[in-house]
């Protein structure tokens, strides 16, 4: 088969590349001035992290597989889109968030086409937006971010209740506890202090602000991250060196991420703008915690910044950007940590021990062309050739045993 490298980031494009980290990292470490106070309260792991544990995928992965999402031929579904959500239980459901589109498919777990919907609108029983999936048993929840969840009856996606979530202005995220209780992250408001995770009970109507004290701009294009664990949920931020657990409805710190002599100095964060971004981000002399978090059976998965320079950095291809995929099993301090294919887009889903991941074509092109996956390209092959459009996404698969 033809094999390519991603193309390029446009100058348009990478300008707002540019916006976004630089927002983020002014965020973050806006944000660590509130950090050492509130772990000063609480016990917690701390994990130093540097290219010590650094393996290529195939020393840090293991059950690898690839799920093909198989659209039915000669029919018009686009599952080919960046923005994307992802849930996977008994099926898998993957939501096209191109603004054009915001098409709900589900598929079995072998990658087989089941149903599509599409309910985009503004009248009853549409969703004018899609910025969030939550599927529980037969229930799929559909998060407007505009303070307002619909919950629709699979399969026939029925609409079943509207719910308001509370005055927060823009919900990125939102996580279920409870059929009345939802742990929501809101949009941080410029220039004052933010809490922007809430704990809400929507039949009486009430919420709690978890003591999690961020500053201007922290949550800026990246805003608070939630994510399932066996009893409870983890919380994290753009830059924090700290991830937060949400157990029993009271919050401690998880684990402290150390970064040793890659880790932010104080004198750093009084830089702004463009001399913040070249000697910060552009520089590569520093580590950080992009935000983004997932969590399976033990094993904690965080994308970080900045482990290990880059050889091939260049300002204008984010491919080159040192991401790096960081493991982490609290109870035994272990870690592991490989670079990232997809980067800071790498959104990722976890179900029974096992990590999830969609590949758009030019990932799973790019992945084949610099040999990832390592021995377990064949398999990579085999999946493409199942695909019925080259231009379709493929899920990666994988387990992290230490």
């Amino acid at each position: 088969m033809r094999r390519s490298r991603m193309p390029a980031l446009g100058e348009a494009t990478m300008d707002k590349v540019k916006v976004y980290l630089l927002l983020v990292l002014i965020g973050g470490c806006i944000s660590l001035s509130c950090q050492t106070k509130n772990n000063e309260l609480l016990d917690y792991s701390s994990v130093e992290l540097d290219n010590s544990a650094l393996v290529n995928f195939e020393n840090c992965a293991s059950e690898v597989a690839f799920i093909p999402l198989v659209a039915p031929k000669d029919s018009l579904i686009n599952l080919s889109c960046r923005v994307f959500e992802l849930v996977v239980t008994d099926k898998i459901y993957y939501a096209n968030k191109c603004v054009n589109d915001l098409s709900i498919h589900s598929f079995d777990l072998a990658g087989n086409h089941l149903k599509s919907w599409n309910r985009k609108g503004d009248g009853p029983g549409e969703y004018p937006s899609l910025h969030g999936m939550i599927v529980e048993k037969d229930d799929l929840y559909i998060n407007t971010g505009r303070g307002t969840l619909l919950k629709y009856q699979l399969p026939q996606f029925d609409l079943k209740q509207e719910i308001t979530l509370g005055d927060y202005g823009f919900v990125p995220t939102v996580s279920l506890l409870s059929p009345e209780n939802f742990l929501i992250a809101s949009e941080p408001v410029r220039n004052v202090g933010n809490q922007v995770f809430h704990a809400v009970n929507v039949e009486t109507k009430t919420s709690k602000t978890l003591p999690i004290a961020t500053l201007p701009y922290s949550g800026e294009l990246n805003p608070g991250m939630i994510t399932k664990m066996q009893n409870g949920h983890l919380l994290s931020f753009g830059l924090s060196d700290t991830i937060y657990q949400f157990i029993d409805d009271s919050v401690s710190t998880f684990i402290h991420l150390n970064f040793g002599e890659k880790g932010m100095l104080p004198a750093d964060f009084e830089l702004s703008g463009e001399a913040f971004m070249e000697n910060v981000l552009l520089s590569q002399n520093y580590a950080f915690n992009t935000g983004q978090i997932d969590f399976t059976e033990g094993v904690t998965k965080v994308l970080v910044y900045g482990i290990e320079r880059s050889p091939n950095f260049s300002s204008e291809d984010l491919i080159t950007f040192p991401f790096f995929e960081v493991f982490i099993h609290r109870d035994t301090g272990k870690k592991k940590i490989t670079k990232s294919l997809l980067g800071f887009r790498n959104q990722s889903y976890s179900k029974d021990g096992y990590f999830y991941q969609v590949m758009q074509p030019s990932d799973w092109q790019r992945a084949l062309d610099i040999g990832y996956f390592g021995s377990h390209e064949n398999k990579l092959l085999e999946t493409v050739e199942q695909l019925t459009d080259r231009e379709d996404p493929i899920i990666v698969t994988y387990k992290v045993v230490f």
